[in-house]
């Protein structure tokens, strides 16, 4: 039996493709990428948010392209005493756990970097927020929200066990 070389390719791909099986057991396979550009949101402060929390503005921004994930954030309305950090959350803000859990870019991996997307907010004292974090790899569509959350609040000695929600940005493309 003669087998021409330029059918050799056709054949060695059908042959695999027979054997590749069904795609959804694969515990390795990533998650669907998204058109690069830019998705933005306005930051509402949560109804969740403890007692005394201010109404909290601005906007979140996150940008894929070829280089990746950058994530910024400029909030308006924080207390210049205590500490914030944003994350990028994996449903909408209008969910009934607001932004629901942490993106992760392998779900079920660790909850830190560069598994997840952490903005360390930095306040000035006039209560202006910003934030930024960058990840080589580009995020997925599951990455639909931005969330403020209070790491620490003023005047207490250390940080808050589970961090609440105050602030959600829901991603849209702009």
């Amino acid at each position: 039996m003669k087998i021409h070389l330029a059918a050799l390719p056709i054949a060695v791909a059908l042959v695999l493709a027979g054997c590749g099986g069904d795609d959804d057991d694969d515990a390795t396979a990533e998650s669907p990428e998204i058109s690069d550009g830019t998705f933005s949101g306005t930051f509402a402060k949560l109804d969740g948010a403890p007692k005394g929390t201010k109404k909290i503005g601005g906007t979140a921004e996150m940008v894929l392209s070829a280089s990746g994930t950058e994530v910024s954030l400029s909030a308006t309305n924080l207390d210049p005493k205590a500490k914030y950090v944003a994350h990028v959350h994996a449903d909408s803000c209008d969910a009934a756990d607001p932004g629901g859990a942490h993106y992760q870019y392998t779900p079920g991996g660790g909850d830190m970097p560069p598994n997840e997307l952490h903005l360390p907010v930095t306040v000035n004292k006039n209560g202006k927020g910003k934030g930024e974090t960058t990840n080589p790899v580009k995020a997925g569509p599951e990455a639909k929200s931005v969330v403020i959350h209070l790491k620490r609040a003023a005047g207490a000695k250390k940080d808050e066990a589970k961090p609440p929600k105050l602030a959600c940005a829901d991603l849209a493309a702009s």
